[in-house]
């Protein structure tokens, strides 16, 4: 198929000239760099990130917080096994954000992909993760630190997956056996992305194959990118909101 720089628009919206199988192979591959873009980036950012990020708030903390538990039901200032669930639960997460940004990539604008998906990231998943009744940002001092690294990571997270598929994405599809057994070895470890994935692709091939892909391509540019604003704006007010709170 040769080199080729696809993403869910891209594979429904091109001229069906294809046969079932290319498509699903072209459909397969992209969604495999995503989830495994996403599980590396979940596991190195979110994962040891997150342990790191916890590991300096316990140092400017007061000693009383060693031994609380966190929000995530860890006991700070203590590693125990319980870390690799996070690690497992952040590679989850990084790959699921990994097979939904491989989806919708083309409908953004090039210059904007890395800006505009991490700032979604970050203000979503900061408005997420930052809570005014936990033990995260009412004990851990200085707050305003704990605000700023749990909305640095997601933001972080979602930078490199986009530079990851931005770099993967257009190697050609399956020539390289070695590269695609790793790949798919990094999206296996986040399970739950798989799953989001095959819902991704069935979707994909049934738009591919019914020719409404170039309909769903032309919304899809518009509705994609009002909607990842739309929903920053609305998880930065909350994050400032929540902020404000606990600071």
């Amino acid at each position: 198929m040769g080199c080729i720089d696809s993403s869910f628009m891209e594979a429904v919206s091109a001229p069906r000239t294809s046969t079932v199988a290319d498509d699903v192979r072209s459909i397969a591959w992209w969604l495999l760099v995503g989830a495994a873009a996403g599980a590396v980036a979940g596991f190195v950012i979110g994962g040891v990130g997150g342990r790191l990020a916890m590991l300096l708030l316990r140092l400017t903390s007061p000693e009383s917080v060693i031994g609380v538990i966190s929000d995530d039901g860890f006991e700070i200032g203590v590693v125990t096994t319980k870390t690799l669930n996070l690690l497992f639960g952040m590679t989850m997460l990084g790959a699921a954000n990994g097979v939904l940004y491989a989806a919708v990539r083309s409908a953004i604008p090039r210059r904007l992909r890395v800006p505009l998906w991490a700032g979604f990231a970050a203000t979503v998943g900061g408005a997420t993760f930052v809570s005014e009744d936990g033990v995260d940002f009412t004990l851990l001092e200085p707050a305003a630190l704990a605000i700023a690294l749990f909305v640095a990571l997601p933001g972080i997270a979602a930078a490199v997956i986009v530079v990851l598929v931005e770099r993967w994405v257009v190697a050609e599809p399956w020539a390289n056996r070695r590269t695609a057994v790793l790949y798919a070895g990094a999206a296996v470890v986040g399970t739950f992305a798989l799953v989001l994935a095959a819902v991704v692709g069935v979707a994909a091939l049934a738009i591919r194959r019914s020719g409404g892909g170039p309909v769903v391509a032309r919304v899809a540019r518009i509705v994609v990118p009002i909607g990842l604003i739309g929903l920053g704006l609305w998880g930065g007010f909350n994050l400032v909101i929540k902020a404000a709170r606990i600071i």
